[in-house]
């Protein structure tokens, strides 16, 4: 026996909650975001911009891994700041194994170079090490000349020879993430922090407790906490500028 059957089918299509948004897979530059091994893709247009400075990041980043990824950040920044503090108290209080202190100086500086390199790779890590390693030297150079009991005069020369090195990581950090890490804004935010290194140490040296303490508030804030209410009075860490320019660049990197 012959039997025809007819069936009709209806397609339906809803916005799944998991439908990657618009722009996900966008840089800022309005390129595809670059995949793990960070080869970039064909430009997408209308891509979405997000800055470290301005607007919102999407909402699909705010996720567990992000709130880590921005704490281990905060967390690498804070120890390469104050490393340079705990070589100046090893070396002034003649403690030993003050030579290892100085190696885990240059070991903080490292690491923040090793912490950029899924997302700009080898040779960009390893600048970025060298000029933190820069900084760090003429630190530690300013240290050692207070506790030789150099004049203020000799100490400023030192101080000076900090300005091309801020003036050269702003800019090898604007190049690789213009948008996001604003030249003039990083040097500001080290320059800043040279000068609070410098009070830090001079209060130390001259026993004035607080003034100390005010220089060390003002190192945790410009490197790690920042200020509240950044839209009005306050300002944004430079570890936290760090990470949000990265998650804003690469979002789909930062996505579970």
């Amino acid at each position: 026996m012959y039997k025809k059957i007819t069936h009709h089918i209806v397609e339906e299509h809803f916005d799944h909650p998991a439908t990657l948004p618009n722009g996900m897979l966008s840089m800022p530059n309005g390129t595809s975001a670059p995949s793990a091994s960070n080869n970039i893709m064909a430009p997408t247009e209308g891509a979405v911009v997000f800055t470290a400075t301005s607007g919102a990041l999407p909402q699909y980043v705010m996720n567990e891994q992000t709130m880590l990824f921005r704490m281990d950040a905060r967390t690498a920044w804070t120890k390469w700041a104050f490393s340079l503090m705990n070589y100046a108290v090893s070396l002034n209080g003649d403690l030993p194994g003050t030579d290892q202190v100085k190696g885990r100086v240059h070991k903080s500086a490292v690491a923040l170079g090793e912490f950029i390199i899924p997302y700009y790779g080898l040779t960009t890590a390893n600048a970025l090490s060298t000029a933190l390693i820069a900084i760090n030297d003429i630190g530690m150079h300013y240290v050692e000349a207070m506790k030789a009991k150099k004049t203020s005069e000799e100490l400023a020369k030192i101080a000076d020879t900090w300005k091309p090195y801020v003036a050269d990581i702003a800019k090898l950090l604007n190049e690789v993430n213009p948008n996001n890490w604003p030249k003039g804004l990083l040097e500001d935010i080290f320059a800043n922090l040279v000068s609070a290194w410098q009070d830090q140490l001079t209060a130390r040296a001259k026993g004035d407790i607080v003034a100390d303490e005010i220089a060390i508030d003002r190192i945790n804030k410009l490197i790690s906490t920042g200020l509240p209410d950044h839209v009005k009075h306050g300002f944004s860490s430079l570890a936290d500028i760090f990470s949000r320019g990265i998650i804003a660049q690469f979002p789909a990197m930062f996505t579970l």
